[in-house]
């Protein structure tokens, strides 16, 4: 790898000159704070770039906002790292941010980086508070330094099924299982068929990884009188495929898949026939949330939030809170912080959060999950999962 590629991309530093500092800071009320460092980490330049530029803009604007408030006892500062998604520049994202002594770094947003970057900071016992990836992203599980913030990804058909059941009743589900899927998807199917909705029945029907045809598992589906669709692929152009196979095929039931699908290729390529296919998500819409949150958010930025906005800057207030509940004083080392991240939950725009339950707190499990619907050329917000009628 050249020395360009494997140059990690600092972006939006402010930490360093901070610790240089002494670590002092003027807070909100116009006194000297102590200042604790917080890092990011994401792929802001590559294919996931919209959402890890999402994540940092909503990281920048609570850091900013905190440091705004009269009754603050310490100030944050921001050290941002460009991974690019990719495991060598993790690496090197990870030992930046662990040299310049953050308390501890929100990120990464790809699973390459991550696996890449948690040794790491395990080994600096640095937290690594994960906004928009959850605990399959790792072979371990249990990997001490790794605070998950989001819902788990192997229950995402859990709302669906909860639709199904009750919003729009059905007794005979299918499920398309698209064999290209990564592990949602065997995830997908197992729990329709373990919980088929109203307690009724589930038929699986195939599609091959190498093939491209839905046409055969669309009618085995209706000849097996199915009344709703559930798909369990993750790529919105073969989801598009089975929506136009569905639409050939004449069924007009519901039809529902997982945020995988919800990019602007479905929409393009389905036409009429993605129309009301609903999606369940392990985030909000962004502009569901706080009016003062989007407003801030436009302000500064000249645009709306973007996908994984509000849970980024939730992110932010939990660090923050734990920071708080030791005091906040000046030499609070990451390996302080970390247990903390875990014992202290916080009350966030879109949920409480609870790390040490896979990142919600069990007393509002139903704010873990939302529902979108295709509508014209967008997405169109439902609701939380368990509040949509």
């Amino acid at each position: 790898m050249g020395s360009a590629a494997a140059s990690v991309v600092a972006v939006g530093g402010g930490a360093t000159a901070y610790l240089t500092a002494g670590r002092r800071g003027t807070g909100g009320s116009g006194g000297t704070l102590p200042v604790h460092a917080l890092g990011f980490q994401a792929d802001l330049s590559r294919t996931h770039r919209a959402d890890g530029v999402a994540q940092e803009r909503a990281v920048r604007l609570a850091v900013e906002q905190h440091n705004a408030r009269a009754d603050i006892t310490f100030r944050l500062a921001l050290e941002t790292a460009d991974d690019r998604g990719d495991p060598a520049l993790a690496e090197q994202a990870a030992q930046r941010l662990i040299q310049a002594g953050v308390s501890a770094v929100l990120g990464p947003n790809t699973a390459s980086a991550a696996r890449a970057a948690a040794p790491l900071y395990r080994a600096a016992d640095t937290g690594m508070v994960l906004i928009s990836l959850d605990h399959a992203t790792f072979d371990d599980a249990r990997l001490s330094t790794v605070c998950v913030t989001r819902a788990p990804e192997g229950d995402l058909a859990l709302p669906l099924i909860s639709y199904l059941a009750k919003v729009q009743p059905v007794e005979r589900t299918a499920v398309i299982d698209d064999r290209a899927a990564g592990p949602t998807g065997p995830e997908v199917t197992t729990q329709v068929e373990q919980y088929p909705p109203q307690k009724g029945t589930t038929s699986v029907h195939s599609v091959a990884a190498e093939s491209d045809d839905f046409g055969p598992a669309v009618r085995a589906a209706v000849a097996a009188k199915a009344q709703a669709v559930v798909f369990s692929g993750t790529t919105p152009e073969r989801a598009a495929r089975c929506a136009r196979a569905l639409t050939e095929a004449g069924f007009s039931g519901p039809r529902l898949g997982t945020w995988h699908i919800m990019r602007p290729a479905f929409l393009q390529q389905t036409g009429p026939a993605g129309q009301d296919w609903l999606f369940s998500a392990p985030f909000t819409d962004p502009g569901s949330v706080s009016r003062g949150f989007r407003a801030a958010y436009r302000a500064k930025y000249g645009t709306t939030p973007g996908r994984w906005s509000p849970e980024a800057y939730d992110a932010v207030g939990l660090v923050a809170g734990a920071l708080k509940s030791l005091g906040g004083s000046a030499d609070v080392p990451p390996r302080s912080v970390l247990p903390r991240l875990f014992d202290v939950p916080y009350k966030g725009l879109v949920k409480t959060i609870r790390a040490g339950t896979d990142g919600i707190d069990p007393k509002e499990s139903g704010a873990a999950y939302f529902l979108f619907q295709a509508k014209g050329n967008t997405f169109r917000f439902r609701g939380r999962s368990d509040q949509v009628k």
